[in-house]
């Protein structure tokens, strides 16, 4: 991915901040998940059909590091790249100064003709261009080990305070480290422009320190030596001029002003001429080479700021690809017609609204969906079923429909087992569970609710007898409730029916035979309700219509005698908690379960629902008088039920 220097940094640094600030002090994770919707619904207004970290990198990163940076100036430095930048104006402008405080070159009044300080300053520069004329020779394009150390030097002054501060510093900390493994090249050409600068700034200093003094000072200048003689200095200053006589034709110096010269014999010659020579030379070997390697350094530093690439395997966008939402499409093949409508109720109330979320899409092997790969393949009842030829190389979990699908609280099973099959889905997973639990417990809650708010209302009516023929409304208003928050096509009759008409029922559910689900009256109760449950739990798998019906008809009527004989009114109250359970168990499973199961869940149900009842019943009876606390009641009903459904579906 080829980016420029500044998106290179905002990216970077928006890394940097979600492994440092994991607390969410800078950035909170729902203003990180608000960026990235932001910068998902961009990209795909863009017209970008399956999301990529790259199509995403420049938004997202710009909006976590803008939201930084007002937090924290520290941060703001790191963006703006104020860490050490200054270093690149005030190094030449130190040099410059130092040239200048280089007054002298050997003696106030005397300049030599073989200064030490005129050869140092050519010899180091001229061997700094020998080694840049090898590097480049070599076709050496990596930074220099002066570079790597320099580059270890500045990471290590990053400071270390407490507070905000510090968390600036585990910022700059994780920040820097891919930031040189990045820019490499442009640190390298950077700094190389910075000490060309320097270079070319200190020899200027010290031709413009020799102008400036010679203003008050007469120079003059000959030499000494114990090992020349004059022919030898005079070959020497032919070599040491050479560049100003042959570019500007000037007179070098003869023999016989070597000679006149030499141990500052007389006066010594007027240094006049020395001096301009001296900044000449500085002028042609030092300052002009140096700044035209600048203006190369920065050319080239301007054209890797413009062409840095960003790695695509590299921890910056695999930490984003990883946020980003995916699309995981399951295969299904083998699947009844019950499990069919059930798998449409569980996917109905999954919210895919969310236009950055993760969404789990189910391919049946039929049509366009059969030509396309999918990512896992799910077995329904046919386990054996043949599948479409793209989907033969895609793993399977080995995991039964009814270990995943028969109830919300198995759901997080499926996501257990594609886990290890599918390595690179394995955090779209994960959130594609959390938001699956979240939806169930949301819905639980709400169901909670539905049943609190009936059974007060029920108590209600148990304080007033006359009232009893709004009971069997309530009991169908809660039915059509319960159906619509699971998400269930078919609904109860508008007038719960009555099990008279069907002879089998008339005679188990004849004057005196029917009471209360799971009443006081022990197993011979219990016995008595199977009927009632029986036929509830058979709107499992037949669906919800006369099954459903004849189970509120019959539990409707029973509470209309109870109120009108004026029974025992806990009697009447623990049999409307008791139907209210059994019609959320029968609600939250419609259709999900094959019917030996749901002949098997018949019993236990109407046992767990009985014994749940009754341990509870002296909270659920005190919450249930006027005045009671309705989230405490929705509270001890979420404690049977969550019981009632632990005891009777086991994780597998």
């Amino acid at each position: 991915m080829q980016v420029d220097e500044r998106l290179l940094r905002t990216v970077l640094l928006a890394d940097a901040i979600e492994h440092a600030d994991r607390q969410g002090v800078l950035v909170s994770e729902p203003e990180r998940q608000e960026a990235l919707r932001g910068a998902i619904a961009a990209a795909r207004g863009r017209g970008v059909q399956r999301v990529g970290a790259a199509d995403v990198a420049t938004d997202w990163a710009g909006a976590v590091v803008q939201r930084a940076a007002e937090r924290s100036p520290g941060v703001a430095a790191l963006h703006h790249g104020a860490g050490l930048a200054w270093l690149a104006g005030a190094l030449p402008a130190l040099a410059l100064l130092l040239g200048l405080a280089t007054d002298r070159i050997a003696n106030a009044h005397r300049v030599d003709l073989l200064s030490l300080p005129l050869l140092a300053v050519l010899g180091w520069n001229l061997a700094t261009y020998a080694l840049l004329a090898v590097r480049a020779g070599l076709g050496r394009t990596a930074p220099a080990r002066w570079a790597l150390a320099l580059r270890r030097w500045l990471r290590a002054r990053t400071p270390r305070q407490g507070g905000q501060r510090a968390l600036a510093a585990q910022v700059g900390e994780q920040f820097y480290g891919p930031w040189f493994a990045h820019t490499g090249g442009l640190f390298t050409q950077r700094v190389a422009r910075v000490l060309h600068l320097s270079a070319a700034a200190w020899a200027g200093g010290i031709a413009l320190s020799l102008l400036l003094r010679g203003l008050v000072v007469r120079y003059q200048f000959g030499w000494e030596s114990t090992f020349m003689d004059a022919g030898a200095v005079h070959a020497l200053v032919r070599v040491l001029f050479l560049p100003l006589t042959a570019l500007f034709g000037l007179e070098p110096f003869s023999l016989q002003e070597i000679q006149a010269t030499q141990n500052f014999a007389g006066e010594g010659a007027a240094g006049q001429r020395w001096v301009w020579m001296y900044v000449g030379l500085l002028a042609v070997v030092v300052v002009l080479p140096r700044l035209a390697l600048a203006a190369w350094a920065r050319w080239r530093q301007a054209q890797l700021a413009r062409r840095l690439a960003l790695d695509p395997q590299g921890r910056a966008l695999q930490s984003l690809a990883a946020r980003l939402p995916r699309d995981v499409v399951l295969g299904l093949v083998g699947l009844s017609a019950p499990q069919t409508q059930a798998l449409q109720t569980i996917l109905a109330g999954q919210d895919a609204s969310d236009p950055a979320g993760d969404r789990l899409h189910w391919a049946e092997p039929a049509g366009a969906a059969a030509q396309q790969p999918v990512d896992a393949v799910l077995a329904g009842a046919d386990a054996q079923a043949p599948r479409p030829p793209a989907w033969r190389e895609a793993p399977s979990p080995a995991l039964r429909w009814d270990d995943w699908a028969a109830s919300w609280v198995l759901e997080p099973a499926l996501f257990d087992r594609l886990a290890p099959l599918l390595p690179a889905h394995q955090d779209a997973l994960q959130r594609l569970r959390q938001a699956w639990e979240r939806h169930n417990e949301d819905r639980f809650a709400q169901a909670l609710a539905l049943l609190a708010s009936h059974l007060r209302a029920g108590a209600a009516l148990a304080a007033r007898p006359e009232q009893a023929e709004r009971y069997p409304d309530q009991l169908r208003q809660l039915a059509a409730a319960l159906g619509r928050l699971h998400g269930q096509v078919d609904t109860p009759p508008a007038e719960p029916a009555s099990p008279a008409p069907h002879a089998e029922a008339a005679g188990r559910w004849g004057d005196g035979a029917f009471v209360a689900l799971g009443s006081s009256a022990g197993a011979a109760a219990g016995a008595k309700a199977g009927a009632v449950l029986d036929l509830g739990l058979g709107g499992i798998t037949l669906g919800a219509g006369t099954a459903l019906g004849a189970l509120l008809g019959a539990a409707a009527a029973w509470v209309r005698r109870g109120l009108k004989k004026r029974q025992e009114s806990d009697e009447v109250l623990r049999h409307m908690a008791e139907v209210a359970c059994l019609l959320y168990l029968v609600s939250a499973h419609q259709a999900r379960l094959a019917p030996a199961q749901g002949e098997l869940l018949a019993g236990r149900w109407r046992a767990e629902v009985t014994g749940a009842i009754a341990a509870h019943w002296d909270a659920l009876h005190a919450a249930l008088q006027p005045g009671g606390d309705q989230g405490a009641l929705q509270a001890l009903l979420q404690t049977v039920l969550r019981g009632v459904l632990r005891r009777s579906l086991p994780p597998h």
